[in-house]
């Protein structure tokens, strides 16, 4: 919700900012040479060239880099830069790699040749996440320039692979431990919204992401034999139907073990985080919240609910016309969202008895991806220092998440090294991250860098 116009002392000084809106175009340059670079995860794509890119521009930045491997695993990206003023360190959390760029049809420029239209950056990566690892860069940069130290030192930390669920970080982290202690972290991505205002997120969700693979027969059959043979398609329907009842609860046994409900202050928080449940439903073409639930109840839900998801499904003939087959064979990808108190790996387990108590034990459950949820209390300095932070720099109270209803790597640091976390960053609700015409405002990149700078200063002074 918007507030009233506040009075905060402010810690970065005017020759920043003047910086900043000097050099504006040359980071917008710097975003487009970044973001000319493919690099999809999905397809391995450009992936090993935009690391050494990325590399290049944290040299250029005066960090001493080092690009770390483990087997199979697109390269980790790290830098470092000491402060004289501080032993505090803040670390920066970002991703080269990006989404696929299909529905290419659909793009008004090409995604990987980026341009600027009406003050506005587009292409494939320009917001998630490559404007944001630029923006980072050149907070540092700004420093440096305008006051030849950081308020604290300073890591990078820039992986591959987000976007296909960074299977390989807890690897890196396990081997490289020592590199990756900070006493803070700015996370990836950071927004403002439609109107302006800037958000403050804290977390994220966990997910387990699995393939289940059903095989019912060696081959296709014609379907006239379905009178006598099994379909495995409709074996996997009454499994999916059993995953939840009719009150869209998850009927695994021991799934909602631990959960707990809000505390006071966050149900606090969540209450004063604006909602507008009749645009959220009309943008997607809903006529309703799951379960006829209200929009106060889907606010809560989008924070605090697991749930159980039918990503794709597929089996037997998909094309044009018709042909009449009895598949061999089904294939389901779900993606399961956790909340704090849910350990994925406990559950995985609880989802493996349940399909073996209930004679399917012969479906292969295929795991993808395993990520606990994380959460960074909003009473912790550094989440004050970011909300106080927003309130200067935009003028008005930020929006509050508790939690981001998607999922990343975030646990690895709030839970390993027992680090806060904040969101905030340069790109906007309305920046078509994983669509075509993804972008980047100007305004957004030279605000945002303002809001983090401060940020950083805020924590350090502290």
């Amino acid at each position: 919700m918007v507030g009233p116009r506040l009075r905060v002392r402010r810690l970065v000084g005017p020759g920043f900012e003047k910086y900043v809106g000097d050099h504006l175009n040359d980071f917008a340059k710097d975003v487009i040479r970044l973001a000319s670079q493919p690099s999809v995860s999905a397809r391995k794509e450009g992936i090993e060239e935009c690391a050494a890119l990325v590399e290049k521009m944290l040299e250029e930045t005066g960090a001493n880099t080092r690009v770390l491997k483990v087997e199979g695993a697109a390269p980790l990206v790290y830098g470092e830069i000491k402060s004289k003023r501080s032993s505090k360190t803040v670390m920066f959390y970002n991703h080269y790699d990006v989404q696929p760029e299909e529905p290419l049809e659909l793009w008004k420029s090409p995604p990987f040749k980026p341009e600027i239209r009406d003050n506005v950056i587009y292409g494939r990566g320009v917001s998630d996440d490559k404007g944001e690892l630029v923006s980072r860069l050149k907070v540092v940069e700004s420093f440096l320039k305008v006051d030849g130290d950081l308020p604290c030192n300073v890591k990078f930390f820039f992986e591959g692979e987000e976007e296909t669920g960074s299977v390989h970080l807890h690897e890196y982290v396990s081997k490289y431990t020592d590199l990756f202690k900070a006493d803070a972290v700015i996370w990836e991505y950071g927004t403002v919204d439609t109107k302006g205002t800037p958000m403050v997120t804290l977390g994220v969700k966990g997910m387990i992401y699995l393939e289940l693979v059903l095989k019912g027969l060696s081959q296709d059959a014609h379907s006239s034999y379905a009178a006598a043979l099994p379909s495995a398609p409709w074996r996997m329907v009454r499994l999916l139907n059993m995953l939840k009842d009719e009150n869209e609860m998850i009927r695994v046994p021991g799934w909602y073990d631990g959960v707990t409900t809000l505390a006071e202050d966050e149900l606090e928080v969540l209450q004063n985080m604006p909602f507008d449940g009749a645009e959220f439903k009309k943008t997607y073409g809903a006529d309703g919240f799951l379960g006829g639930m209200g929009d106060a109840q889907a606010k809560k839900a989008l924070v605090q609910r697991p749930t159980c998801n039918i990503a794709g499904i597929w089996a037997g003939y998909q094309g044009p016309g018709s042909k009449t087959v009895l598949p061999k064979e089904i294939h389901v990808k779900m993606d399961l969202r956790l909340v704090p108190e849910q350990d994925p790996q406990d559950l995985w387990n609880k989802l493996r008895k349940y399909l073996d108590d209930n004679r399917f034990a012969d479906v292969e459950m295929q795991l993808i991806s395993m990520e606990p949820a994380a959460r960074t209390s909003y009473k912790d300095p550094f989440a004050q220092a970011a909300v106080g932070a927003a309130e200067k720099v935009y003028g008005v109270k930020p929006i509050v998440e508790l939690g981001s209803p998607g999922t990343g790597p975030l646990y690895l640091f709030t839970r390993t090294y027992k680090m806060p976390s904040v969101d905030i960053g340069v790109s906007s609700l309305d920046g078509g991250i994983h669509a075509p015409n993804e972008n980047l405002k100007l305004e957004n990149l030279r605000k945002g860098m303002i809001w983090i700078a401060e940020t950083i200063e805020r924590f350090c002074a502290t």
